[in-house]
């Protein structure tokens, strides 16, 4: 059987794609298991638990509370754009027309069903909705930290800096997670106009997404 020319261009280009996106993340993830502070994550885990102890030897509180709410404001607001971003891919998936113009148009070289089209704009959808899940569980574990930093301390007390620093931190894993998948997503939305695109923007995204990494972002 001869597979058509635009399908086996749509498996090499978006396959090739998401092989990179995939591969530089496990490589990035091992790497942070393996040496934590190469890489930026690990570096501003080390600074909150840093920042955590120094708060509760200090009693700086009023500190406390105003960087725990503006974290907790910027994983609400996100939070809430993922929801709203999902929740719009899914309703252009479903009922918009234009949504084969717009693969038709702009897909010169890859498939341009209609049905493909819309599992893609579900793929989108999918991956705000798993933003707007780490996200909230963010918002949690920030909520978590903002209470336990405020503890006194006294002798043979369980909540230590140690322990408020690891809720801490689990919430920042899980907003450094959300916005990873603002990264994914933008790859994903430019499959919607073709393979091409969406190989681009994820070359485009991993080397920003590298930056990011081994800097201080």
């Amino acid at each position: 059987m001869i597979i058509p020319e635009p399908v086996l261009a749509e498996i090499a280009l978006s396959g090739t794609a998401f092989i990179v996106l995939l591969g530089y993340h496990a490589l990035h993830f091992a790497r942070l298991r393996r040496s934590p502070t190469s890489t930026s994550m690990g570096l501003n885990a080390l600074a909150r638990q840093l920042w955590v102890k120094h708060i509760m030897d200090d009693k700086t509180d009023i500190l406390a509370v105003q960087t725990m709410r503006n974290w907790t404001m910027a994983a609400t607001f996100l939070a809430s754009t993922s929801i709203v971003l999902g929740l719009g891919f899914l309703n252009f998936a479903l009922t918009s027309s234009g949504l084969s113009e717009l693969v038709t148009d702009f897909n010169p070289i890859g498939v341009t069903s209609h049905t493909l089209a819309i599992a893609k704009a579900l793929a989108v959808t999918a991956v705000f909705l798993f933003g707007f899940i780490q996200f909230i569980l963010a918002v949690r574990f920030y909520n978590h930290a903002a209470f336990l930093i405020n503890v006194p301390q006294c002798p043979g007390c369980e909540i230590t800096p140690t322990l408020v620093a690891e809720t801490l931190n689990r919430g920042a894993r899980h907003y450094s997670i959300g916005m990873r998948s603002y990264y994914v997503a933008i790859p994903t939305v430019m499959w919607l106009l073709g393979p091409i695109w969406l190989l681009l923007a994820a070359l485009a995204m991993t080397r920003l997404s590298w930056r990011l990494d081994h800097g201080l972002g």
